[in-house]
């Protein structure tokens, strides 16, 4: 059984179709990559699966579960194992660094001790090269230190499946490397990954499926391709 599973899925924002008929398949442990022309759909499909937007219609399963059906405790234990980096970080404006980090946390191990707790925030701080004072507000940092602190917001409750919308958009090259190689580790332990990326080192650094889409819908799907190079103009 897969993991996700999109059945005829389409997606309307009034009477635009953003996403038109997609229907695939997702196994656990799998990378997955959405990739094509900007305003194609792939960040709709990425919320699509992870249960952020609702299908107008068709079907999106969850481990053979209609995902928009899930009980609240089921609903509850899906976002306890995966995270979502937004493409614009989408951090808490009114709460310091610090608060957005624990706020996963606190919804999802409400019993860890106040040092422990404190222990991980500074863990997942040095793991993507965070130095500056976490009593900061997002407003202080640039777009890529907000990047970082998205990132390491996603990964602070060791989730199993993550979704990244474009992780490496807006980031200096060191800054781009140290994401991807947290990210091939994430993937080596067997975890499952599904992203969308413009980034061709990001792509090219990763064992995908590859999934194209243009207008809403999927254009062609390549399984474990070698380097990828995007070209739009052949979509």
């Amino acid at each position: 059984m897969p993991l996700f599973e999109m059945k005829n899925t389409s997606f309307a924002d009034g009477l635009t179709t953003v996403v038109n008929d997609v229907s695939l398949s997702i196994e656990k442990g799998s990378v997955t990559a959405f990739l094509g022309e900007p305003g194609g759909g792939k960040s709709t499909v990425l919320k699509l699966i992870s249960g952020i937007v609702i299908p107008t219609k068709g079907k999106v399963f969850y481990d053979g579960k209609d995902i928009t059906n899930l009980s609240s405790k089921e609903n509850l234990a899906f976002r306890k194992r995966m995270a979502y980096m937004f493409q614009n970080s989408a951090l808490w404006a009114n709460q310091s660094l610090y608060q957005n980090l624990e706020l996963p946390l606190k919804l999802h191990f409400p019993k860890l001790p106040p040092e422990q707790l404190d222990e991980r925030i500074k863990e997942v701080a040095k793991l993507v090269d965070f130095s500056k004072p976490l009593t900061l507000r997002p407003a202080a940092l640039s777009t890529g230190e907000q990047k970082r602190i998205a990132f390491a917001r996603a990964l602070i409750c060791k989730p199993d499946i993550l979704f990244l919308d474009e992780p490496t958009e807006s980031l200096d090259e060191k800054t781009a490397a140290l994401f991807i190689k947290i990210t091939q580790d994430f993937c080596a332990e067997g975890n499952t990954l599904i992203y969308v990326s413009h980034d061709n080192n990001f792509i090219n650094a990763l064992e995908n499926d590859k999934y194209y889409f243009s207008k809403g819908t999927i254009v062609d799907k390549i399984l474990l391709n070698e380097n990828f190079q995007e070209d739009y103009n052949e979509i």
